[in-house]
């Protein structure tokens, strides 16, 4: 069985590859616990934890500078929530079975963890990608928070990459 750093860190290499990041580095493993960090939407370091004891990976930021106490916090709970819904298709759906991911708030910042189930590491790592990326597509582009991109990041960019 391959172990989950190296499963994880092939499976973004492959976005990398791909061009959906525009960087991306591994980091050494300490303690079994495994690092990742991608360049990617709006120019931004994005920075994954993984922690095979506990099941876990972990981006710390997705969006910064985020009040715990804001309808921007509270929409993005209910918009990662929406993401496990059985109305959605399949390949846009996130199976409780196989992986549970929450976002939470930290000092102004909203991360998201997702605990890996039964031991589904790539489709885990998959899920968490997309996620991530229909956050920035879906969530940010689709409405009350379209300006919060060129405000908290102050860039021009447009659209992120697809996902192929």
């Amino acid at each position: 069985m391959q172990p989950a750093a190296d499963l994880v860190a092939e499976i973004l290499e492959g976005y990398a590859n791909r061009g959906v990041f525009r960087g991306f580095s591994r980091g050494p493993v300490r303690g079994g616990k495994a690092g990742f960090k991608m360049l990617w939407h709006r120019d931004r370091f994005f920075d994954l934890a993984l922690d095979p004891r506990r099941k876990t990976m972990t981006f710390p930021v997705v969006l910064p500078q985020v009040p715990a106490t804001s309808p921007m916090n509270r929409e993005y709970r209910e918009f990662v929530k929406s993401r496990s819904d059985r109305g959605l298709p399949g390949h846009r759906r996130i199976d409780p079975k196989k992986a549970v991911v929450e976002p939470f708030n930290r000092g102004g910042n909203v991360g998201l963890r997702i605990t890996v189930k039964a031991g589904a590491y790539e489709y885990a790592t998959r899920k968490l990608i997309h996620l991530v990326h229909e956050t920035f597509l879906v969530f940010l582009y689709d409405g009350r928070y379209y300006d919060y991109p060129t405000v908290r990041f102050r860039t021009t960019n447009s659209h992120p990459r697809p996902l192929a």
